[in-house]
């Protein structure tokens, strides 16, 4: 019994030291397994927080799978640490790309808003110009003295100054100077056309002079050495006073010791200034003589400019009409030839008259719109010459082809007399074909039978120009009539003019197309002994 006991207790001894050394080697297996599991949720902690900087690895031995997966693992770390890094210095950049354009943005918009401020204040100062009263009046020591101080307030300007031209436009006077500095107004300066002739001739030739340096400026630099650096003045801008449409001098911005740039709302304040001091001028008495002369050309100016308002709207209503007429007119002519060629049925004799009538006075009617058409186009501007290498013999002989037919019928002798060998000349040949047509066909009209009419050609002494003549021994006119011929719509009226028809439009069109290439023409006339037009145009050699 007792030895059954000892074997009991050495079996269950056995057992607890089993259980002991099976519990033992269980955590030492767990521990050798959750190990690298282990590692894997730290490097993934850090993985979900890249911004610690810490390169953590996955280090696993023993088990050969989770050698592989912890391989792979740490080279999907390296690649997303590389990538967050990338990210992070590109977020950087852009960070400091925005921050730099709305740094950008901020200075544009002060910019803008000083623009604005500024320009607030230059309407403000011209405001309160328009309503001063000394300038209304034209007093000019007040009134300059107002607009001087002003102006150079407005632009925080140093030195502004009025300067007006003597009588003789031989000197610029100092009528009125303000220094800002101070607060000092001054007069009496000079300064001599003899001394600064470029200057002056700037201030004649320029609405403004605007010098951002006057170190690099050729225009005033005569004035550096006495005027501009014993005062420090590196920039300045300058505005001609024009009264009655001429300068009379010119008001001077004068910039100290820092350069600068003027701006375009600047230049116009300065234009502003200017005009009210023409104002003041022109209401003055001093200026009285001059005003009532300038109000007199004003006011023929503006009759001229009302004339040619007039006159374009001539224009425009002859070139609408025109268009609105020939369409119709071209559809009644072809009725009307249709009817001839009985189309719609037999005519008689007396509706074939009737039909040749029509037809005859509807061609004169769209001739004379098309020649209205034309004259609009070339006075409009709208016709380009289409320039080239002329035969001046075939241009000749081509004319006087064209009005063979009219001589005949009245036994007329038609003529060229053209020096040898003569070189081409560039011109529009249709153009001026139809000029020495137009010309050669008055030349016939007014020719009585058995009369002659020819061309004389002939160069003149430098080859420069080329003369070419339609002369006639026709019925001629009186030279008092000769300043008539040129004129629209306006005919030379005698016994044997009135009995030929047209509207007086040939020969304006003869001196439109003649002056776009350059030349002149000229009449010549002796009643009842005939007639010489000639035209002058350039003789361009071919080379």
């Amino acid at each position: 019994m007792g030895q059954i006991e000892r074997n009991t207790q050495t079996i269950i001894f056995l057992c607890l030291g089993a259980l002991g050394l099976a519990t033992l080697l269980g955590i030492i297996t767990a521990r050798w397994i959750t190990q690298p599991i282990l590692y894997f949720s730290t490097v993934t902690k850090d993985l979900a927080d890249l911004t610690n900087g810490k390169d953590s690895v996955v280090t696993v031995q023993g088990i050969k799978e989770l050698e592989v997966l912890g391989g792979s693992f740490n080279e999907m770390m390296q690649q997303l640490r590389k990538t967050f890094t990338a990210q992070i210095t590109k977020n950087q950049e852009l960070e400091l790309q925005v921050k730099q354009r709305t740094q950008e943005l901020q200075q544009e918009i002060q910019v803008r808003i000083n623009s604005e401020q500024r320009l607030e204040k230059h309407h403000q100062v011209l405001a309160e110009l328009a309503n001063n009263k000394a300038i209304s009046e034209g007093k000019l020591e007040t009134a300059f003295k107002v607009i001087t101080e002003k102006a150079a307030n407005a632009l925080e300007i140093e030195r502004v100054s009025v300067w007006l031209f003597n009588s003789e436009r031989t000197k610029l006077q100092c009528i009125s100077l303000y220094e800002r500095s101070n607060q000092r107004h001054s007069a009496g300066l000079e300064r001599n056309l003899a001394d600064y002739p470029i200057y002056f001739k700037s201030l004649i030739s320029a609405r403004i002079i605007a010098v951002n340096d006057t170190r690099t400026d050729l225009r005033i630099q005569e004035l550096c050495d006495e005027q501009l650096e014993p005062n420090n003045i590196v920039s300045l801008i300058n505005t001609s006073i024009w009264v009655g449409g001429e300068v009379v001098g010119t008001v001077l911005y004068e910039q100290i010791d820092i350069p600068r740039t003027w701006e375009m709302s600047e230049q116009n304040f300065v234009s502003s200034i200017a005009g009210f001091v023409a104002l003041t001028l022109e209401v003055c008495d001093v200026y009285d003589g001059l005003r009532l002369r300038k109000r007199a050309e004003s006011a023929l100016r503006e009759a001229k400019e009302a004339a040619e308002i007039a006159n374009r709207a001539k224009k425009t209503f002859l070139g609408n009409m025109s268009y609105e007429l020939r369409t119709p007119l071209s559809s009644i002519l072809e009725i009307a030839e249709a009817f001839q060629n009985e189309v719609y049925g037999t005519v008689n004799e007396e509706q074939r008259q009737s039909l040749n009538t029509l037809e005859s006075s509807g061609k004169n009617l769209l001739n004379l719109i098309n020649q209205i058409l034309e004259l609009t186009d070339i006075e409009s501007s709208k016709i380009e010459l289409q320039l080239a290498t002329t035969s001046i013999q075939g241009l000749c002989d081509s004319s006087l082809s064209f009005v063979k037919h009219l001589a005949f019928q009245k036994n007329i002798h038609l003529s060229v007399q053209i020096p040898e060998e003569l070189e081409p000349i560039q011109v529009d040949e249709r153009r001026i074909r139809q000029v020495f047509i137009n010309l050669l066909t008055n030349a016939v009209k007014f020719t009585k039978e058995g009369g002659k009419v020819w061309i004389e050609v002939q160069p003149n002494s430098t080859n420069e120009y080329i003369f070419f003549s339609v002369v006639d021994t026709g019925i001629g006119m009186l030279s008092d009539d000769l300043f008539k011929l040129f004129q629209p719509f306006i005919q030379v009226e005698n016994a044997s003019t009135r009995r030929s028809a047209g509207m007086g439009l040939g020969l304006v069109m003869v001196q439109k197309i003649v002056e776009l290439h350059g030349g002149t023409v000229h009449a010549e006339s002796q009643l009842g002994k005939g007639s010489r037009f000639t035209v002058k145009l350039p003789w361009k050699k071919v080379e």
